[in-house]
Formats: structure tokens, sequence, C-alpha cells
């Protein structure tokens, strides 16, 4: 267990336990769910049907298409049904520039159903022959981009705070950020960083236009999104504690929820 000396006093940051605890997620979602989950089972029995007829060429048409509408499902139920997580991994990581930061990881399940989607869907568009197959550039374009920055994680650094998403790598510093707000986007509960300008900002876009603040999507937090948002909140509000970032002893104040401590 860490113990703590002669360090600052601290200022206390008041934060809900479940900030998003009336998160409903959006219908689209849900009729998505249900909908690819009905139709892989429709499709499933059409494909043991197939078998028994000894339709070989239906049979396998069939198995990608289960294939294809069940990594749809999963992906959907994730974001339904698990639009949280709740574990407490974290790790002292570099940043872009080097800089060792207290790390949230993005989670390995999210990339795989949506990988795994994206590239079935792709391959299935490649052999279906013209128009079909133009509609494989842009799911393959999507892969592309995802496993590229793959993993994804929000590091908290004594400088301030990065985020490596899906389609942007933003770097803000403490003094430019105005407050940390949980919230929602588009049906999407997130963390929220608005920030003013500063020299020191660093941001890189992928594909679309870069952010006006920095947004993390909760759902792809493979820690405890409650525990991130009073993280980020605490060390915001408490900067002489700010050095504990590069080393181990904020990872243990973190995981013990050490908020009280000086």
């Amino acid at each position: 267990m860490t113990l703590y000396f002669d360090l600052p006093r601290t200022t206390p940051v008041s934060a809900d336990p479940s900030p998003w605890r009336d998160y409903e997620p959006s219908p689209r979602l849900v009729h998505a769910a249900v909908g690819s989950g009905l139709l892989s089972i429709l499709v499933l029995a059409a494909g043991v049907w197939s078998l028994i007829l000894r339709d070989a060429g239906a049979a396998l048409a069939c198995g990608v298409a289960v294939l294809i509408l069940g990594h749809l499902f999963g992906l959907m139920l994730n974001l339904w049904v698990h639009p949280q997580n709740t574990g407490d991994r974290m790790r002292i990581a570099g940043i872009d520039d080097g800089t060792p930061g207290l790390t949230f990881s993005y989670s390995g399940r999210l990339y795989y159903w949506y990988a795994g989607f994206f590239l079935l869907l792709t391959v299935a568009l490649a052999v279906s022959g013209l128009p079909l197959t133009i509609g494989a550039v842009p799911t393959a374009a999507a892969l592309f981009i995802l496993l590229r920055h793959a993993p994804g994680r929000l590091a908290l650094t004594p400088d301030g705070v990065y985020h490596h998403g899906v389609w942007t790598q933003q770097f803000i510093p403490w003094q430019a950020i105005r407050e940390i707000s949980a919230g929602e986007h588009a049906h999407i509960p997130i963390i929220g960083v608005p920030a003013v300008a500063s020299p020191d900002t660093r941001t890189r876009r992928t594909l679309f236009r870069a952010p006006e603040q920095m947004i993390v999507q909760v759902p792809w937090l493979a820690v405890d999104p409650a525990l991130v948002l009073q993280a980020m909140r605490w060390y915001h509000a408490n900067p002489n504690h700010r050095f504990e970032l590069s080393y181990q002893i904020a990872v243990d104040r973190a995981r013990q929820r050490a908020w009280h401590l000086q």
C-alpha cells in the first residue's frame, strides 16, 4: 500500500459515483440490436435448411451472412447492454511525446466487434462482384483507420490530458481546461473536456474535422468511467499533485480512490 508523505493539502472534489445512471440508449441502437439478432437467427435457419437440401452455395452464403449479422449483433449488444466497464485497469505509459502519464486503455472487446464486422463486410462485398464491390472501399477504409491507430487510450500527465481516440489525437494542457464534464452526445455517454485556446494544445485528426473540445466516448473505455471522471476532476482541481501522474503513486491513488488523502 502506498503511503503519502509531505504532499500539499488537497482540494476535495465531489464526484457522482454513477453520473450516467439515467443513460438511455438511442432507440435506433436498440432496434438495430434486436433486428440484427432476429435476422441472424432467421438466416441461420435458412442456412441449416440449405444444408438439408444439399445446396452448398446457399448454405455458404447464409453462413457468411450469419457471421456478419452476428458481429453486428455483438457490437450493438455491447453498446446497449454494456455501455460502461467496471474495471480499474490502468498503468503508467508514455504519450506521443514520451511523457509518462496515468493511462486508461480503450476496450479491446469493442475493437474486436468493430474490426470483425468491418472485415467480414469488406470481404463479403469484395467477392460479390460489381456493383457491390464498390461498397467494400469505405468499409475497408474504416477498418484501416480503426486498426492503424489502435489501441486508443486516455492519459493524464503532469502537463495535461492526452487522448488517442479512433479518429483524433489530442493533447490539452491543464491550464487550458475549463472543466471536466459528464454528459451525452448523440445518445452516447461522454466525458467532455472544454478548453480555451492554448499554444501548447496539439491536435491531429485522421479524417474528419477536429472537434472543438476533447470528447471521450464512455463505451470505449476499458475502465470504470466514473473512476476516470473522478481522477480527471481531482487532478484538475489539485495542480500541486500532478507530479504524481508520472509515477505509480497515481495508479495507487486512483485504484484506492484515495482522493481524501493529502
